[in-house]
C-alpha cells in the first residue's frame, strides 16, 4: 500500500474553491432565507475541509444546490456542485457513486465550453481512482492537464500537477513525481498560494519518503506545518500530524509513530474529522503490536472500532430524521400555502404606505454601506498586503533550510563514498603487512606509498570540510583553493609548466557549498588525469565569467585519448558525475595534441 496518500485528500482546490467564512451550520440554518443563486454560490465556495468535517449536513447542502442550480438553468453551477458531491462521496469510500457524479460533471462543464472546471474535474477523477485503477486514473489526469495547458490557467493547473505527482509516486515513479510536484510548488510561490503550499510541500514529503530519504520527508512536513500554521489550516495541521507518524513508522520507530498519531487524533476529535480519527487509532493499535504491547494495542483497537460503528450508527440515524422531515414537509405545506396568500394581502397594503420610507432609508444605507466598503476594502488590503511579506519571509526562510539540507547531504554522501572508501584502503593495506615477509627496503617503500596516499586522504577530508562548513562558498575562496593545489603541484611535479587564469571584479560572485566542492574535485580529477595518463608537459586552468555562467577550462597539450575506448575510466565518469549533480554541462574534446575539459553552470 502506497502509505503516504491513500488516507489523506489532496484536492484542496476544486471548481472555484475559495477558503471563505461560510460554515456548514450557518448556510444549513439559512437554506430558505437567501436567494437561490447566494446559496449556490456559497456551496460552491465551500472548501474541502469544511464539508468533509460534516458529511450528512453537507449531503442536504449539494442536493439543494443541484435542484437549485437545475430550476435557475445554471449548468455550469450545476457541473461545478455535481463534481464537489463526488468528491465528498470518494471520502465516504463510496467510489462508484462518486464515479457516476463526477463524470456526469464532465459532461455537463464540456457541453458548457467550460474547459478549465472540465479539466479540473477529470483530474479529481483521476485522483479517486488512484486505489481502483491506476492505469485509468494516470489516463484521467492527463487528459485534464492537457485541457489546463491548452487555457495556460496556472491557478488551475497548480493542483492538478500535484496530485498528479502523487499518482505517479504511488506508480514507483519518484523522479517523475518530483519534477511534477516541484513544478507545482514553483507556481504555488508565483501565485502566493499558502493554502496550497502546505499541501505541496506535503506532497513533496510523501514522494522523499517513497525513496526512503525520511530525512528530506521530515524536513519537507515541517515546511508544510510551518505555512499551515500561519494561516490556521486546521485540516492541513491535522493530516500532517499523520504525515510524520507514518515516517517514523516506516523508520520503526513506533514510539515516536504513536506520539505523533495521538496528536493527530485528539485534532480530529475536535474538529470533528471522524475517517482520520479512525484512522489514527487502527495505526496506533498497529504499532502499539509491533512493540508487543498487546494491551495498548487492543485497548485502541476497541476504541477505532467504537467510533467506526458510531459513525455508522450516526449515518443511519440522521436519513431516518431526513425521511421524517420530508414527511412533515409534505404535509405542512398545503397549510403554508394558504397562509403565504393572506400575507401577501396583508403586505401589498403595509407596502404602499411604506414605500416613500424605504427610499429615504435606502438612499442613508447606499450611503453608509459606500463609505463602509471603502474602509473595510482599505483595511482588508493593508492585513494582504502583510500577510504576503509574512509569507514571504518564510518561504525564503523554508527554501534556504531545504536548499541547504540538500547541498550537505549531497556532500556528507561524497564524503562516504570517496574518504570512506580510502580509509578502508589504507586499513587493508595496513593489515595485509600481516601476511607477507618484506626486505627492510620493500617494506619501507610500502609504508611511504600508504602514507603518501594517507596524505591525500587528509587533503580531501580537509576539502570536504572546508565545503560542508561554508552555507555559501565566494570566488575568493574557490580560487584560492585552486590556487594553493596548483602551487603544491608545481612544487612537487617538476617539469610541468602550470598556468591559472581567472578575471577581476569577482566580490558578488558566490557558489553554493554543492558548487564549490564538485568544482574543486574536478579539477584536481583533471590535472591528476593530465600528469598520469596524458603525460602533459604544460596545463592551463581558465575561470571565465559570461553573464550569470561561470565557465572553467582545464586543457592540457599531452597525448591525448580516444573517448570511444577510454570513456568509463580515468576519472572521467566521476567528473561527468559532478557536473550533473550542480546542473552544469559538461563538455570533453581530446586528440593528439592535448586535451581540453569545459564546465559551465549557472551561478
Amino acid at each position: 500500500m502506497h502509505r503516504f496518500t491513500v488516507i489523506f485528500f489532496i484536492l484542496c482546490h476544486f471548481l472555484n474553491a475559495q477558503t471563505n467564512s461560510t460554515t456548514i451550520d450557518s448556510l444549513y440554518t439559512s437554506l430558505d432565507t437567501q436567494q437561490p443563486k447566494q446559496v449556490i454560490q456559497q456551496i460552491i465556495d465551500l472548501p474541502y475541509g469544511t464539508f468533509v468535517s460534516q458529511i450528512d449536513k453537507s449531503e442536504v447542502l449539494f442536493k439543494r444546490g443541484i435542484e437549485l442550480a437545475t430550476t435557475t438553468g445554471d449548468s455550469v453551477a450545476l457541473g461545478e456542485i455535481l463534481f464537489k458531491y463526488g468528491q465528498l462521496k470518494a471520502y465516504q469510500n463510496k467510489f462508484d457513486q462518486s464515479l457516476n457524479l463526477t463524470l456526469d460533471a464532465i459532461r455537463i462543464l464540456e457541453q458548457q465550453n467550460s474547459l478549465t472546471k472540465a479539466g479540473i474535474a477529470y483530474g479529481g477523477l483521476g485522483y479517486n481512482l488512484k486505489t481502483r485503477d491506476m492505469q485509468k486514473g494516470l489516463y484521467y489526469m492527463r487528459k485534464g492537464i492537457k485541457y489546463l495547458e491548452e487555457e495556460n490557467n496556472l491557478e488551475a493547473i497548480n493542483p492538478v500537477y500535484d496530485n498528479y505527482g502523487v499518482l505517479l509516486s504511488m506508480s514507483k515513479k519518484v523522479d517523475s513525481a518530483l519534477y511534477y510536484q516541484k513544478k507545482s510548488l514553483a507556481i504555488k510561490k508565483t501565485l502566493k498560494d499558502s493554502i496550497g503550499l502546505g499541501y505541496g510541500y506535503a506532497n513533496i514529503a510523501n514522494t522523499y519518503a517513497e525513496k526512503s530519504n525520511y530525512q528530506l520527508a521530515k524536513v519537507y512536513v515541517d515546511s508544510s506545518s510551518l505555512i499551515r500554521t500561519k494561516i490556521a489550516d486546521n485540516y492541513g495541521i491535522t493530516v500532517n500530524y499523520v504525515h510524520k507518524a507514518e515516517i517514523f513508522q516506516q523508520e520503526k520507530n513506533y514510539k515516536k509513530a504513536i506520539e505523533y498519531y495521538k496528536k493527530c487524533a485528539a485534532l480530529a476529535n475536535k474538529y470533528n474529522y471522524k475517517h482520520l480519527e479512525q484512522y489514527c487509532y487502527q495505526y496506533i493499535a498497529y504499532c502499539y503490536k509491533q512493540m508487543d504491547n498487546f494491551k495498548d494495542a487492543l485497548q485502541y483497537k476497541e476504541q477505532y472500532q467504537a467510533l467506526k460503528d458510531s459513525t455508522d450508527n450516526v449515518q443511519t440515524e440522521n436519513k431516518i430524521q431526513e425521511l421524517q422531515i420530508q414527511f412533515e414537509t409534505e404535509k405542512k405545506e398545503k397549510q403554508l400555502a394558504q397562509a403565504k396568500s393572506d400575507i401577501l394581502v396583508k403586505e401589498a397594503k403595509i407596502k404602499k404606505r411604506t414605500t416613500l420610507i424605504y427610499y429615504a432609508l435606502g438612499l442613508a444605507l447606499f450611503l453608509g454601506l459606500i463609505g463602509y466598503l471603502v474602509y473595510t476594502q482599505q483595511r482588508l488590503k493593508n492585513k494582504q498586503i502583510i500577510k504576503e511579506n509574512q509569507l514571504k519571509q518564510a518561504l525564503i526562510k523554508i527554501e534556504n533550510q531545504n536548499n541547504l539540507q540538500e547541498q550537505r547531504l549531497a556532500i556528507s554522501k561524497d564524503l562516504h563514498d570517496n574518504i570512506g572508501s580510502q580509509l578502508t584502503f589504507i586499513i587493508s593495506s595496513l593489515d595485509n603487512l600481516k601476511y607477507f615477509d618484506f626486505t627492510k627496503e620493500k617494506l619501507y617503500s610500502k609504508f611511504d606509498s600508504i602514507s603518501t596516499f594517507t596524505r591525500s586522504t587528509i587533503t580531501d577530508l580537509r576539502d570536504t570540510i572546508w565545503a560542508m562548513n561554508k552555507e555559501e562558498i565566494t570566488f575568493e575562496d574557490l580560487k584560492s583553493r585552486t590556487t594553493n593545489f596548483i602551487e603544491a603541484a608545481k612544487t612537487s611535479l617538476l617539469g610541468i609548466d602550470f598556468e591559472f587564469n581567472y578575471p577581476k571584479n569577482t566580490d558578488n560572485v558566490k557558489l553554493n557549498s554543492l558548487q564549490g566542492i564538485d568544482v574543486y574535485r574536478i579539477i584536481q580529477e583533471a590535472i591528476n588525469n593530465a600528469v598520469k595518463h596524458a603525460k602533459a608537459t604544460k596545463i592551463v586552468v581558465n575561470f571565465v565569467i559570461e553573464g550569470n555562467d561561470l565557465k572553467i577550462s582545464i586543457i592540457d597539450n599531452g597525448k591525448g585519448f580516444d573517448q570511444s575506448t577510454i570513456e568509463a575510466g580515468n576519472g572521467l565518469s566521476s567528473m561527468k558525475k559532478r557536473a550533473i549533480e550542480i546542473d552544469a554541462e559538461f563538455e570533453i574534446k581530446s586528440s593528439n595534441q592535448g586535451t581540453q575539459i569545459t564546465i559551465k553552470f549557472e551561478m
